[in-house]
């Protein structure tokens, strides 16, 4: 975005040709970064889960330009799922935009925590989170350490 242009981020429902889209550009992006055996695709599907709420950042004209979810994993804690934002707005703050309202919303919600799994190749995503407040940690969930993992979380 450049100064002056508006993004606005709202809760959207997942089942939209915009979002696949958006997933899409994410799986191309993670089939240049990782070998086959690591990647996993996130399909609207799974994004329209209710445990998942999906932000989206979209210009003045309603384009989407990223999107990012929260999954609720019931315990005082969230997942940050599968942040992208459009290649062609990258480094234009909408990725900055979009985890601060996905962090402003968590707060609001009374989360105490947000963990995330980052690819170690993608170093733009992980100065980001890092900006923002994000350090390392171990695996969560039913995750594993794997050669092209990492793991980080914000408190609240």
């Amino acid at each position: 975005m450049t100064e002056g242009q508006m993004l606005l981020i709202a809760v959207e429902p997942a089942d939209q040709p915009e979002i696949q889209r958006l997933l899409d550009l994410s799986d191309a992006v993670a089939a240049r970064l990782y070998p086959g055996a690591f990647r996993q695709s996130l399909t609207a599907a799974r994004l329209a889960l209710p445990s998942v709420t999906l932000f989206v950042a979209r210009d003045a004209f309603g384009q989407a330009l990223g999107c990012a979810a929260l999954m609720d994993l019931s315990d005082g804690t969230a997942e940050l799922k599968r942040m992208i934002v459009d290649p062609d707005h990258a480094g234009k703050g909408v990725g900055r935009s979009l985890l601060s309202a996905i962090l402003q919303a968590a707060r609001e919600r009374g989360l105490r925590s947000v963990l995330l799994e980052v690819g170690i190749r993608n170093v733009a995503a992980r100065r980001l989170y890092e900006s923002l407040g994000f350090r390392d940690r171990d695996p969560f969930g039913n995750y594993r350490q794997t050669p092209i993992a990492t793991f980080m979380q914000i408190d609240l």
